[in-house]
């Protein structure tokens, strides 16, 4: 009995040096980034106001350090990284919630800096496909399709159906020439393009050819985030071709709007660094604080996009689960992205790009 007293009051000695160890090395490392400031881009809106609530905020806190949102949308952000690193002025440190379909792209022309794995505990416990040299996984984004719960308004049972003609409603899709990539993705494959000879390239004319079909049901374009879901909340439209977390949002705010998994498309969104940044240990341990799976189930909670991690999900209530997208019952609906389509989407980013707003402005 002695002895093993002896023995749990050894571990127990152990347990309070390890502790002590640890909140020693936390509070030099916060000591460290007192007074550090790191510029992060978002897509702005309800986004930015979660980021802030969720992470910055209580990072701030703690570290002492200052992380400074900026708002942009796609189109201007793309532009804006562009000339900074090219000037080599980087103003904006960092880029949050990158979208994998843009990752190529940014990494072959230059645009954003490996990350240091080591200095980032957590990555080693998400899922394989969604790793990157290039950047922290923090999103796992979905585009799909909504729709409004009313008399007369028909359900969508899969993205096809926003398609059809046949089911009359007005739509809504996006305006910007960095969503063409979605658009098209979606319109192909819901007309029985399979994702491997989508990989080999997109048919652009097929693809308007198929949204011409209900071209005249599409009655709002929505150009950002904000308006995306504020279309939804306002019942300006039945149904909406849109991103997940604007449709948690306005469902939260007007609870006849559901989401349709199936057929929808997946990727994670990346937390980058901008070639060039000088606050890359901020930037690292503002990564390691978004990993952490409680407080990706408060940003969730704040935005309704779904964490990478699948452990955020047990901290989130029950009426928020049917919405998000890795829980198994989404993830057997939802299509994931191969990297191959990635790459055929950066090569034809452009020229998707100029095709789709064309066709917008007809």
């Amino acid at each position: 009995m002695k002895s093993a007293l002896k023995a749990l009051s050894h571990h127990m000695r152990l347990f309070e040096m390890t502790a002590t160890f640890i909140m020693l090395c936390s509070g030099a490392h916060a000591t460290d980034l007192k007074g550090r400031e790191a510029v992060i881009w978002s897509s702005g809106g309800k986004y930015t106001t979660a980021l802030e609530e969720a992470y910055v905020k209580p990072f701030e806190a703690e570290t002492g350090a200052k992380i400074r949102l900026v708002e942009a949308d796609a189109d201007a952000m793309v532009g804006a990284v562009s000339a900074q690193v090219k000037a080599g002025k980087v103003e904006w440190d960092g880029l949050s919630g990158l979208d994998a379909p843009y990752m190529p792209k940014f990494i072959k022309d230059g645009l954003i800096e490996k990350i240091n794995v080591s200095k980032i505990p957590g990555l080693e416990k998400l899922p394989k496909a969604l790793r990157s040299d290039y950047g922290v996984p923090v999103l796992n984004s979905v585009v799909t399709v909504s729709y409004r719960n009313a008399d007369n308004v028909a359900p969508l049972k899969s993205v096809r159906d926003f398609f059809d003609p046949n089911i009359k409603g007005p739509r809504a899709v996006s305006s910007l020439a960095a969503e063409a990539q979605m658009v098209c993705a979606l319109a192909l494959l819901s007309d029985g393009v399979s994702v491997n000879d989508l990989t080999k390239g997109f048919d652009i004319n097929r693809c308007l050819k198929i949204v011409d079909r209900i071209k005249d049901q599409i009655t709002a374009y929505w150009a950002n985030g904000s308006q995306m879901a504020q279309l939804m909340i306002d019942n300006s439209v039945d149904y909406c071709l849109c991103w997940d977390g604007r449709i948690i949002q306005a469902a939260q705010a007007n609870p006849q709007w559901q989401i349709q998994h199936k057929g929808g498309i997946q990727f994670p969104g990346f937390f980058t660094y901008t070639r060039g940044t000088k606050n890359a240990d901020v930037l690292d341990a503002f990564a390691v604080y978004m990993l952490d799976p409680k407080r990706q189930a408060e940003f969730t909670k704040l935005v309704g996009y779904s964490s990478p991690n699948p452990d955020s999900v047990a901290y989130l209530p029950d009426n928020l689960k049917p919405f998000i997208s890795v829980t198994p019952e989404a993830q057997a609906a939802l299509i994931a992205l191969p990297d191959a389509l990635f790459e055929t989407m950066s090569r034809q980013q452009v020229e998707l790009g100029k095709a789709w707003q064309a066709y917008v402005s007809k």
